[in-house]
């Protein structure tokens, strides 16, 4: 509640706004999925009701210049402006993204790029995170100890819960999108990059390892969708120098991660930030966030 407070204190003052109109920096958004209203369940974190994503898109289209990534990366490139310039991303290929999310972005105009996890598209299973048992043992030492020890590997992380494969029965959007879908919005407009093989945690992996999380999802998206992705996405939005290296040898244009802040001039095209977007955040925390405040320890 405070949160809430004190967001809408600087939405009333007008803080994010002159914050958008002194920063040279451009945002780029993540978000995972994009859900019916009344459908609640997996990681609540990451599936937004559509109405709520409807109100920050248009808020979007109405207060920042909305770019698409190749051409956020060309700004960045050429040393133009990226004040009040802003890009959407999501990650994972949530079925809900091509469902519920798309046809809005179209209807307003606004280009999105979504990042493949190569492995995941037509699968029956939905990712480990959405597991309704998990969402009970993930406290944050676990779930770290899950994200090293256990390399961030869905089977692994299940199996040390003693639990099944499969999630209690979810909504169509809730489940990896299938191929088909996923090159019928591609062919239409939507931009696709790269999420890893497997969603593990890259820097845990070893260089063979690694080497098939980079090059070999990218051959797979190319060869079920005709898209050849210039960008990456760290799983988990971990990453270190040697993945950083790692992506950039693999001839990736750019690569994303999760750490939070609006991108520079000087930014490093294989480490830019995003600005992760939870599916409870308020409309006026969502403007400040957009807008590179961020108040401390505050979700909403």
């Amino acid at each position: 509640m405070l949160a809430r407070l004190c967001y809408a204190a600087l939405r009333t003052f007008g803080i994010p706004t002159l914050a958008r109109r002194w920063q040279d920096g451009g945002v780029i958004l993540c978000y995972h999925n994009v859900v019916a209203a009344d459908a609640r369940c997996g990681d609540l974190s990451l599936h937004m009701p559509v109405e709520a994503f409807a109100r920050q898109m248009r808020w979007l289209a109405a207060h920042c210049e909305v770019v698409s990534l190749p051409q956020f990366l060309g700004r960045l490139e050429s040393g133009g402006l990226l004040r009040g310039v802003a890009t959407v991303t999501f990650d994972d290929g949530y079925a809900g993204v091509f469902t519920h999310a798309w046809p809005l972005l179209v209807e307003l105009g606004i280009p999105a790029t979504t990042f493949i996890v190569a492995d995941a598209p037509g699968r029956s299973r939905s990712f480990w995170w959405d597991h309704s048992a998990v969402q009970q043992h993930a406290d944050p030492a676990r779930h770290e100890q899950w994200l090293t020890k256990l390399h961030g590997d869905g089977q692994a992380i299940l199996g040390s819960l003693s639990l099944p494969p499969t999630a209690d029965p979810l909504p169509d959007s809730y489940a990896p999108a299938a191929w088909q879908e996923i090159a019928r919005v591609a062919a239409a407009g939507m931009g696709l990059g790269a999420h890893s093989a497997t969603h593990r945690s890259l820097p845990t992996l070893s260089d063979a390892q690694l080497a098939r999380e980079l090059v070999a999802s990218r051959e797979t998206i190319a060869r079920e969708t005709g898209v050849h992705p210039e960008c990456f996405a760290y799983p988990y939005g971990r990453w270190d120098a040697r993945v950083r290296d790692a992506a950039r040898a693999a001839g990736y244009r750019a690569a994303v991660a999760l750490d939070y802040g609006l991108n520079h001039g000087d930014a490093d095209p294989w480490a830019l930030r995003r600005v992760n977007i939870p599916a409870g955040i308020s409309d006026a925390a969502f403007a400040a966030w957009a807008s590179g405040i961020r108040l401390r320890r505050q979700h909403s």
